[in-house]
This record gives C-alpha cells, structure tokens and sequence, in this order.
C-alpha cells in the first residue's frame, strides 16, 4: 500500500490534510501506527497530505520513527512551541493545530489524536458546515444549564472570550447521552482552513489561562492514552475542547456531527447500552491506552472489524515505549 501511494504521490484529488502529534516514548508508537492506517484503509484519503508534529524539542520521536515517517511520505516537523501550562499537555495540541492551521495549503484540515487509527474510508464530506466533529464522550466538566455547577466555569469563559453563552446549543454526549453545552472530542475534529477555527481555539484557551480560569479547583485523578494526567494538569481537563467550541459557535459556524462510526471510544465500551457497540460499523478508533496492554488481542477481537484490519493490527500492537504524564485528549 505504501508503494502504491509513493507513486500515485502527485495524483491527488483530495484537497485534505491531516496533522498529529508525536513525542518521545509511546506517543510516536501510537502516531506512526495512526499514519499508516490513514495510508492503508482511509480509501480516496489515503494519499492526502499528513503532517506529524513534535512540538517540544526536549522530547523528539526517535531517529527511526523519523525515517518510518519519512517512508510514508509524511511531512515531520520539529517546532519549539512555549505553553503558558506545560503540565497540561492538550495544551501543545492547541499551540500545534494553530500552526498547522497557519501553514497548511490544503482547503480542508483534520486534526486527530494520536492514539487513534483509521480502519475504513472516513465521512469528511463538509457539505454546508464548517466542521466536522463528535460530542464528548461523557459529561465531565461540561454543563447541562445554569443550575449545572460546572456552568460557572461555561459563563465566565465565555465572558472572557467574548461569546455569547446562548449561542452555544446543547447536545447529547456520545456515551452517557446527557444534554450538555456543545463540547466536542478532540480526537478527531476537521475544519475549513480559512474559517481559522484552530487560531481561535488558541486564542480563546490563551485568554482563559490569562484570566486564571480552571474547569476544577482540585486535582482529578485521569488516566488518558499516553499515561496518567499530573495534578495541575488534570485542573485543566477539557479546558481545550471547551474553546473549541466557544471558537466554533462564537463564529457562528455549523458543525457537521459525524456518526458514531468515526471517534468510536474503545476504553467506554463497557459504559455503553448494546445497540450503541453494535450500532455501527467502525470508521475510526480512539482505543487510549488499551493498545499499549497484554490483553489488546481480546479486546480488539470483540470488535467488527474486517479481517485484513485484525491481521495488520496483529503485528503492530501491543505497543511499545514509556508512558507520558502529557497527554493530548482533552
């Protein structure tokens, strides 16, 4: 498949890009194995453009998932990006998706995380939105209205940004189906270049910082894809995905809700009523940390995916490399 792509190269027909994120240790596991499915299964997407950055020059992938990289074509680059909140690692997910957004050529940019891989041709049709996005998995520090204790935190960033809290409609979270203000799963999330979405999901989590304003007061115990959240970090939890769509409905853009095939949430499967696990036939996997365990076989064997899937996934994982305190989930 690779070979395929390397000579069909200048051919495209699709004016997409893909960007994520790869650092030291299992977060460039997880990106080069997101790469080569988006090269293998992604059907008419599979030779579009993807960009894989390492935002922090203290932890750069190794020289062999460089080269691995480079072998799909992929365009790597090493930036130096400052975060105001290092110990929140989303952070340098939004810093990397506004550069990204700045530098890019393509009209249409998808935004993953890395810890998630392409099984069949993705839905990236636009059609009259300007983004592609699923809700949350769970409710968190979202709100369901004024009578919500988390809605303080809603009103008073969206007073720093700006926004009109109205205009930020209620939607239903993917797993636990409660009505909340709009907030939407990083792991996967594509939008017009030219609506700058990504530079104002910078702007509005900058300006957050600025004011002090946190989700939680206390540390919350979080274990994402790439390890445990810190302490200070985790007080920041969904804090980015909270901009995202205050940049998104404070612009006032559509949002095109992808079904429940695309960002299908591995680790919340046993949250989940029957028909939502049998209700679709998986587009794309957000599996966190469950790839990096010894019991991955069983679990992905209880998925309903095509056997050419199961055999390539059968030489690729259990994943290795150390865990990050840095993750870039929410």
């Amino acid at each position: 498949m690779v070979l395929k792509w390397v000579r069909n190269r200048f051919k495209r027909t699709e004016n997409v890009e893909f960007m994520f994120i790869a650092e030291q240790g299992i977060l460039e596991s997880q990106a080069l194995l997101l790469a080569e499915s988006i090269r293998q299964f992604t059907g008419r997407y599979s030779d579009c453009d993807i960009t894989v950055i390492s935002p922090r020059k203290d932890k750069r992938p190794s020289k062999s998932h460089v080269k691995a990289f480079e072998k799909l074509g992929i365009n790597y680059l090493p930036l130096d990006l400052k975060s105001p909140s290092p110990e929140y690692g989303t952070s340098f997910r939004v810093l990397a998706s506004a550069f990204f957004e700045r530098t890019s050529k393509a009209d249409k940019l998808i935004v993953l995380d890395s810890d998630t891989i392409f099984v069949k041709t993705p839905l990236l049709d636009f059609f009259s939105t300007e983004v592609l996005a699923r809700p949350v998995d769970v409710k968190g520090m979202c709100s369901s209205g004024t009578k919500d204790k988390m809605d303080l935190y809603w009103q008073q960033l969206c007073a720093c940004c700006s926004v009109d809290y109205d205009k930020i409609p209620m939607i239903h979270t993917t797993v636990d189906q409660i009505l909340i203000k709009a907030s939407y799963n990083g792991g996967f999330v594509g939008a017009h270049r030219e609506a700058e979405v990504f530079q104002k999901t910078q702007d509005y989590f900058l300006k957050s910082l600025d004011s002090g304003l946190k989700p939680y007061n206390i540390p919350q115990v979080i274990v994402a894809g790439h390890g445990s959240v810190s302490p200070e970090g985790s007080k920041l939890w969904g804090s980015s995905q909270a901009c995202l769509s205050l940049a998104i409905w404070g612009s006032g853009f559509k949002v095109r809700n992808l079904p429940s095939s695309h960002n299908f949430p591995l680790h919340m499967i046993p949250h989940m009523t029957l028909p939502q696990k049998m209700g679709c036939e998986l587009v794309h996997v957000h599996y966190h940390h469950l790839f990096s365990t010894d019991k991955v076989s069983s679990i992905t064997q209880t998925l309903d995916l095509p056997e050419y899937v199961h055999m390539w996934l059968k030489n690729k994982i259990p994943l290795t490399g150390a865990q990050s305190s840095s993750p870039y989930t929410s």
